[in-house]
């Protein structure tokens, strides 16, 4: 997350298939961050730890002096809501959504070519997306992942054998991050 980024929501899990990484913690980055940044953090009366610290980083002081003021006031009643997160409640919707989206998206021939040549999920979506199609795409998924697995590994290595000082090749580690556990404040 950062602070004041503009980010346009997508339409569409489509827009992003060609974009590096898992396309669905593409879109649900994105979607995570409008709803700390915008208006609709006014919305907000249940936060988890994360998304706390989210909307004190990227929220501009006026809006997330609001928007906590508001938590603070609400604390006394608070225990008769709900203990979820309202944005870990939008993100799990918006991932149901968004895991159907692709589900419908498979059998068009240019994100079938996408799947073939260059696609890549993190694990955890990946064994949603096994859970919903067809056992000859189950294979496909399992590629996919064995693929990138390898890649990563590559990289990995060759980042801890000759670690360059500028910090060049780092972004294996987030790459890492991101295939075993999705996008930063994703999946609690």
């Amino acid at each position: 997350m950062r602070a004041h980024r503009q980010i346009a929501l997508h339409q569409s899990i489509e827009e992003l298939l060609h974009e590096p990484g898992c396309p669905l913690c593409r879109f649900l980055k994105d979607f995570q961050a409008i709803h700390l940044q915008g208006d609709s953090a006014k919305d907000i009366h249940r936060l988890c730890n994360f998304h706390a610290w989210g909307v004190a980083a990227v929220q501009d002081a006026q809006m997330a002096a609001e928007v906590f003021l508001a938590l603070v006031n609400e604390n006394e009643t608070m225990a008769d809501q709900r203990p979820d997160c309202d944005v870990c409640r939008k993100l799990i919707d918006e991932e149901e959504r968004r895991m159907r989206e692709l589900v419908t998206l498979l059998g068009k021939p240019d994100v079938v070519k996408w799947l073939r040549m260059e696609a890549v999920f993190c694990i955890p979506h990946a064994i949603k997306l096994r859970q919903r199609v067809p056992l000859t795409l189950t294979a496909r998924i399992d590629l996919i992942i064995r693929n990138y697995r390898e890649q990563l590994k590559d990289e990995l290595i060759k980042l801890r054998n000759d670690p360059s000082p500028d910090r060049s090749g780092w972004g294996a580690l987030g790459r890492a991050a991101e295939f075993l556990v999705a996008q930063r404040g994703l999946r609690a």
